[in-house]
């Protein structure tokens, strides 16, 4: 992967959709229960399902916080219920700063990409392929899902009766606040990771601060050409916190309140600690099907 030109140049300067995406598609069918759709995202380590059949004109999609708000909202909903958007489709050969700017104009993190002979589906592209690629990492490598800490059985736990301590991930990938955007996109793909704590922000007024920077505000600040900023000017000072002895719906119903898939999870002496998404809640809802 092409590394960030100090003179200007786009790190994404010549890389091709092909390049960069997830090659096939994970599928679910219309009558699919939310346990079964958690238990794919969280074996697969993904965000996004496409419904089947692919042949359809208007192809459907049930995204990560799709998923973990019908939980909250409407428990006997299946897939069709709840991807009620269409996925937006892009072609193969087309570059990735196009799907940049798809992306950034409509604020969604997936594109569904297609043969540009057949238009049959090929693979899902994703604003974590994007930051890969920014940060000169190979998006097969980076999307692999590496073994962690062993965890608690979830099997008979609900929402409610499971702690985010019992889900989370412990630790916190951190950044200062002067690194650059291609440095921060690294550290996300080495540690497979969509957010970063940036620690040591200066705001006026007051004192030293921290924030989060998701991989769609790289996205969307390559989109901006902004590369040449400082992480601080993107990063989220007031991101959502959790205590790890919360309940998983708590953490879930702020979650889609935010419209986000990340919350900062603080231990007892109220640092952080960790992180929790929306796949923590899905190895929750999964383990149900």
């Amino acid at each position: 992967m092409p590394e960030h030109d100090p003179a200007g140049g786009s790190p994404l300067t010549g890389v091709s959709v092909l390049d960069a995406m997830c090659p096939g598609v994970v599928t679910c069918l219309p009558d699919d229960r939310l346990a079964k759709l958690a238990a794919i995202m969280a074996t697969h380590g993904i965000h996004a399902i496409v419904l089947a059949p692919l042949e359809r004109r208007a192809r459907l999609i049930v995204t990560d916080l799709d998923l973990v708000r019908a939980a909250l909202e409407r428990a006997d909903a299946r897939a069709s219920d709840i991807a009620r958007e269409p996925v937006m489709t892009l072609s193969a050969d087309a570059s990735l700063d196009d799907a940049v700017a798809i992306m950034s104009e409509r604020g969604i993190s997936h594109l569904l990409v297609t043969e540009p002979a057949s238009g049959a589906p090929a693979g899902i592209v994703s604003s974590f392929d994007v930051a890969a690629v920014l940060g000169g990492q190979q998006p097969r490598l980076a999307r692999m899902i590496r073994p962690g800490p062993a965890r608690p059985s979830p099997s008979a736990l609900t929402l409610s009766q499971a702690r985010v301590g019992d889900v989370m991930h412990p630790g916190v990938a951190t950044c200062l606040a002067d690194a650059s955007l291609p440095t921060v996109a690294r550290s996300m793909a080495e540690h497979r990771v969509h957010c970063v704590a940036v620690a040591g922000i200066r705001r006026p007024g007051s004192n030293l601060t921290w924030g989060l920077v998701g991989d769609m505000d790289l996205v969307m600040a390559v989109h901006r050409g902004e590369l040449s900023q400082p992480v601080a000017t993107l990063a989220a000072t007031s991101p959502i916190a959790v205590e790890e002895s919360e309940s998983l719906d708590r953490a879930a119903t702020l979650m889609v309140e935010h419209d986000t898939a990340h919350a900062v999870v603080t231990g007892p002496s109220g640092l952080p600690s960790g992180m929790i998404s929306t796949l923590d809640v899905a190895s929750i809802l999964g383990a149900a099907a």
